[in-house]
């Protein structure tokens, strides 16, 4: 009867491995939510970690979570490490793939386990509303016990899925609803360029400030060629203040030189030197190409305003336009600027 038995059990486990063997080893869980919000909107919330808490349905869960946020503030490489209580437990997680507006990708290392998942933020346009499907793809590898566990994944993982789908549905609907997607930015690192400016003061209409920009880059094109300096990029005027009240527009008008040791002498004539010399912002800062007519650039910047706004970005200095395209022999239709908006 001993015999038996034991063989009985060696039979049961034999069984329940084989069986554990031939189970799913991946497990897929998908949860989905219809937001009234644009498109553009929502991707921009889960497009980085920064409004992550908000709506994370494990925010809750430990009020005492240390998290780390690190790398750029969306997109590729943005990354989130917390450490907190049994219920959340440990890990971190990074933006692997960024398609605009509809799809983000991340990838999953949690404390314990030797295997990273993949989850995929799926967004698509209905009408006036934005769906967005959250999935998880988790690779169990060939142990025959994950592969029972994994059974229980969907029922586990589904209804906190279903709740932070609900919560970023609150958080992009309670906000204000800005159609994105006619921005064209991109976000870059800036580096050191050596320029020579002229700072001015003007009305906000854009006939004055072609005016008095066209008057300093006279100026600045003056000391250059006395000093045999040459052009180095497109001409450059950086924003001091913008009062849209008071209908003043202070700025530096400058144009890239082609040394980086230049010097503006402080007095020339015996009168104090207009031009200066200085560098470009120097990190992380939103591009952004405006087409068309200077007149419409309002616009554009309130777009930008609403991106930042999206994305959970500070200002981090002050802004500047170059202009890439000679207004003197484009067409006004044809004009091209660059705008950069540093960031943190």
């Amino acid at each position: 009867m001993l015999r038996n038995i034991i063989l009985g059990l060696v039979l049961l486990v034999t069984l329940f491995f084989a069986v554990g063997m031939v189970l799913p080893d991946r497990v897929n869980v998908v949860r989905s939510v219809k937001i009234q919000a644009p498109q553009s909107q929502v991707f921009a919330i889960v497009d980085g970690y920064r409004q992550f808490d908000k709506w994370s349905p494990w925010a809750a869960l430990d009020p005492q979570v240390k998290v780390r946020i690190s790398g750029p503030p969306f997109g590729v490489g943005a990354h989130y490490e917390w450490q907190g209580n049994d219920k959340v437990g440990a890990g971190a997680q990074e933006i692997v793939a960024s398609t605009p507006d509809t799809q983000v990708k991340t990838r999953l290392n949690f404390a314990g386990f030797d295997r990273p998942s993949l989850a995929s933020f799926d967004l698509e346009a209905y009408g006036q509303e934005t769906r967005v499907s959250w999935s998880l793809e988790i690779d169990l590898g060939r142990n025959p016990i994950a592969h029972y566990f994994g059974l229980m994944m969907n029922r586990q993982i589904g209804p906190d899925y279903e709740r932070g789908l609900a919560r970023l549905k609150t958080l992009a609907e309670s906000g204000p609803k800005t159609d994105l997607s006619a921005l064209e930015v991109k976000l870059v690192d800036g580096t050191a360029q050596t320029y020579a400016y002229v700072s001015g003061t003007c009305a906000t209409d854009s006939d004055a400030i072609a005016k008095a920009l066209g008057a300093a880059y006279g100026q600045v094109g003056a000391f250059m060629a006395a000093a045999g300096l040459k052009q180095a990029g497109a001409p450059i005027a950086v924003t001091r203040r913008w009062d849209f009240q008071a209908k003043v527009y202070d700025f530096d008008a400058g144009i890239p030189l082609d040394r980086a040791d230049a010097q503006a002498p402080p007095a020339v004539n015996g009168k104090p030197n207009p031009v200066k010399i200085a560098q470009t912002y120097v990190g992380p800062a939103l591009k952004i190409v405006h087409h068309g007519s200077y007149k419409e650039m309002g616009k554009t910047y309130g777009l930008i305003d609403a991106f930042k706004t999206a994305y959970a970005l500070q200002d981090n200095g002050l802004s500047w336009e170059q202009y890439v395209s000679d207004p003197g022999t484009t067409p006004e239709a044809q004009l091209v600027t660059d705008i950069y908006v540093p960031v943190k």
